[in-house]
């Protein structure tokens, strides 16, 4: 190994192990100032020069996340969160609540991305924890897990799925995706209730407290973030068609996201509080992801990495696919994964038809998620949610793996199987469960 190949492992090991031991030291420091000191020796040691590791930060992915976590704030504050706690609690009690928070959870990530989600639901679950006199990590575990398989499905979901849809070439990628990912999702859905089941007939018992995700009622501001909320989900739907079809929108989806959060800023009436509600603790974390990420590549460390791997080729066993995708975000998270492994997946001659290898990187790098913390950002993200809460988290890294590794392996299995065999919803199905209506005459081929 070369000079720096050894100096980005030494800060890989500094990071990641620092997060992994965390609560086994008893480190009282935030995930934020791990990636943060990451980061900067990654510039101090010369891996990467300054201008490369500003250059190294996606601002577009920070600007989506900080408009997403304006919404999320709207949503707190005005008390729709509130509303949510009470609704699962009158609904049901103990594991069915659980149950219910997760399938609520992992059906929306289907439709809007993890990560927003993961901010949204961490007060809920812990709300319903409280209540029902638990501790919060089967709560926590129903969120990661249920953000993290839902969003599994479209390209909606969560920003690699978004990211293999657009630059593979695939036609149609919301309907096809769809089509193969959807059998092993609700088959998915089915083995995390079973490891959920089991979390939370181990979980400890908790003084039931009168927690409440609620601040204050606000009417206004509760109509201004669902405004703000109806702007973002059929902006993205918008630029994503819109992508599809060949044109160039004015907006990219950071752009729509920042669109929302003006809103609920610009109308909502409490700005302030909802600007001193942000995580920036997740956006320092996430600027420091991209530059410690960025130095590993660089260096060769990633690429020395991925050589003990077996390379996939068109035509190959799927599981050269899935593997890598599920390994390597573990090292550098699944976003910059994806984004680094698309052109080499390109330069092994996969292109647009190759739908079957495209769908396994997607859900491969999402049920990433569900090995440990380090596999996706929404797990950390609901980690410092909670510290922000409690001031400690229950989501210990290797507490999280316990439940996460036998289920990421079934998980696994459970997609390379459907999509080896080809099983998949015919597009007439597909068609008709969205559009009940849909008469057989507008049906068009499988």
């Amino acid at each position: 190994m070369k000079l720096p190949e050894f100096e980005s492992l030494g800060i890989f090991t500094f990071v990641y192990g620092g997060i992994a031991f965390r609560n086994v030291l008893k480190l009282r420091q935030p995930l934020w100032l791990f990636f943060l000191v990451g980061a900067l020796a990654t510039v101090a040691l010369g891996v990467l020069t300054p201008q490369q590791a500003y250059s190294a930060v996606n601002l577009q992915v920070l600007v989506f996340l900080f408009s997403m976590f304006v919404v999320a704030s709207g949503l707190k504050i005005s008390g729709l969160l509130g509303r949510l706690g009470d609704f699962i609690n009158h609904a049901a009690r103990g594991l069915r609540a659980l149950f219910l928070f997760f399938f609520i959870f992992g059906a929306a990530s289907a439709f809007l991305m993890n990560d927003p989600l993961a901010i949204i639901g961490t007060p809920v679950a812990l709300y319903l924890a409280d209540g029902a006199g638990v501790e919060p990590f089967p709560f926590l575990l129903a969120l990661a897990f249920g953000v993290t398989t839902g969003s599994e499905l479209t390209p909606m979901g969560n920003p690699q799925n978004l990211l293999v849809a657009v630059e593979s070439g695939v036609k149609a990628p919301i309907v096809q995706f769809t089509q193969l990912l959807l059998l092993p999702t609700l088959v998915n859905f089915g083995l995390v209730s079973a490891f959920l089941a089991l979390a939370y007939k181990r979980g400890k018992n908790a003084p039931v407290r009168s927690a409440d995700p609620r601040v204050n009622g606000d009417k206004r501001l509760e109509l201004v973030t669902i405004s703000g909320i109806v702007v973002v989900v059929v902006g993205l739907f918008l630029v994503n068609w819109l992508q599809l079809e060949g044109f160039t929108p004015p907006l990219d989806i950071s752009g729509v996201a920042l669109l929302g959060a003006a809103v609920v800023l610009g109308l909502g009436g409490r700005e302030k509080e909802i600007m001193r509600d942000v995580d920036w603790g997740i956006l320092v974390m996430f600027a420091g992801l991209f530059v410690v990420t960025q130095g590993m590549w660089d260096s060769g460390l990633v690429s020395a990495i991925a050589s003990v791997i077996p390379p996939p080729s068109p035509g190959g066993s799927l599981m050269l696919v899935l593997i890598p995708a599920i390994l390597l975000s573990q090292v550098i998270s699944n976003v910059p994964m994806v984004a680094l492994y698309i052109p080499l997946m390109k330069m092994a001659g996969f292109g647009p038809s190759s739908l079957d290898a495209w769908a396994a990187l997607a859900a491969g790098s999402t049920v990433a998620g569900n090995l440990t913390l380090m596999g996706a950002a929404s797990n950390l993200i609901i980690v410092e949610q909670e510290e922000d809460e409690r001031g400690k988290s229950s989501m210990d890294f290797w507490k999280f793996a316990a439940y996460g590794l036998p289920l990421t392996v079934l998980n696994t299995l459970v997609i390379y199987v459907f999509l080896a065999t080809g099983v998949k919803i015919p597009r007439r199905s597909l068609f008709r469960a969205s559009f009940p209506c849909y008469t057989s005459s507008r049906t068009p081929a499988t």
